[in-house]
Order: structure tokens, then sequence, then C-alpha cells
């Protein structure tokens, strides 16, 4: 049965009283800006108490101003840190699923050349993991599938997959969303799931936006069966709905 998830954008303990009775997993999504662990001393035990009752699927590490392909050793050594972070606070939560970002920019320099220097990266963070945790990557600025591709057949490590975030697509992509599905099949382990109109990362319910997700849904269902669907959005109510009315989830 297709594995359906919420992120926690909304109030925690909403999310919390949702996911347990109704049989969903959570993604905490507020521990990718580190500076919350200093503002709330106690989130880890805080979060452990909200979520005691629910399936902790996933966390999304740290993003901002990340780069694991930088000529910048300094730039290069704190994005390992901050990955490294995430997977302390990941084993922390016993939780198995981490989201990070490349922190890729077209047009910043020769896509191959840093490519190059991102396997290199990953090979070097993975190297002293646990089998059990799974990275997965997901794009933001991309603008097609091939470098997120390209790094993950690279670094052929079981442990890295791709998160496909549907929404960055639909604003970021110069290709049609379904050729990144088709493209990375089985490499999508994990999905973001949101809509918007294309312009703003708006992070809408799935039934508010330009995108046609039941494309991308029986996309999803014959590419990569496996794979994670996170609701990445504050609208998930509507959206648990919108995925029951079209039978990608019972009612």
């Amino acid at each position: 049965m297709k594995r359906v998830i919420i992120s926690d954008m909304a109030d925690i303990y909403e999310i919390s009283r949702f996911c347990e009775e109704n049989g969903y997993g959570v993604n905490i999504n507020r521990l990718k800006v580190p500076d919350y662990l200093d503002i709330s001393s106690n989130a880890i035990d805080n979060h452990l108490e909200v979520y005691k009752n629910v399936d902790i699927c996933s966390i999304h590490g740290p993003m901002n101003d990340l780069n694991c392909g930088s000529k910048d050793a300094l730039i290069k050594d704190i994005t390992l840190k901050r990955f490294e972070f995430a997977y302390e606070i990941s084993q922390s939560l016993k939780c198995k699923n981490i989201i990070l970002h490349n922190g890729f920019v077209p047009g910043t320099g020769v896509s191959k050349i840093w490519e190059e220097r991102a396997v290199v990266f990953w090979n070097d963070f993975l190297f002293n993991k646990n089998n059990e945790t799974v990275f997965f990557i997901e794009n933001l600025l991309e603008q097609d599938p091939e470098i997120i591709l390209n790094i993950i057949k690279n670094v052929d490590n079981g442990c890295l997959k791709v998160c496909f975030d549907v929404g960055h697509a639909n604003i970021f992509s110069r290709v049609k969303i379904v050729e990144w599905i088709v493209k990375m099949n089985e490499n999508i382990g994990f999905v973001h799931m949101h809509n918007n109109y294309g312009i703003n990362d708006e992070h809408n319910g799935l039934d508010n936006g330009n995108i046609d997700m039941n494309e991308i849904c029986k996309a999803l269902e014959e590419f990569c069966p496996d794979a994670i669907w996170d609701l990445e959005t504050k609208e998930y109510k509507r959206s648990i709905e919108w995925l029951k009315q079209n039978k990608y989830i019972k009612s």
C-alpha cells in the first residue's frame, strides 16, 4: 500500500493528532533551520513527546546557503557540518530518512565540474554512515534532472536517492515535470507533493495550482511505485481528500 506522510508545516500538535487518528507518518520540517534548536533548547525532546504515537518517517535537513559542490573549501566544510548535524538529529529521533539539498545554482559555473566536486563531497559524507539511513537529494533550482541523476549514478551508494519536489519542478524546470519522473524512475524514493501556479513556491494543496496532479500521480505510480509521498503543505487535509477522491489512497 502506498505510504503517505505529512510535513509538519502547520501546528505540530494538530498534525500529531491527525496523524495518530488516521495512521499517517510525519516529516519534521522545522529542523531545516538549525537556529530552531537555539530558540527551543528542548526541541528534540518536545518532538519526541508530541509524536510519541506517530511514525517519524523523515526529517528535512538544513539547506540555506549550503553548496556541496562549491569551489570554496570553507563553504563545503560548513555544508558538511550542517549535513552531519542533520544526521545526528535523525539518530536522536530514530528517523531513517533525511532530505537534503545540493545547493546547485544554475548559471554560476560549469555544471559538469560542479558535479565532480559534489560526487567527492557525497562519497566523503556517506563513508561512515550507517546503512539504515537513507539520504534524499531534493531538487530546488535545478532546471532538469541531469545533475542530481548524475550524482546519484556516480556516487553509486544505495543510501543516496532522490527526493523529487513536484512544486519546485513546476517553477524552475525547463522540461516537463513528468520527464523528471520518467528519467529518474526508481531513483526517486521520496516525493514532496504540493501545487502552485508556476511562479511562487506556495506549497498549496494538491488541488490548488496549475500542476496536473493526476498526471503526476499516475507517473509516480508507474515509474517509482515504492516512493514515499510527503504532503508538504498546510492544506494537508484537503490534499488527503483529493487523494481519496481520485483513488490514490483508500477512503
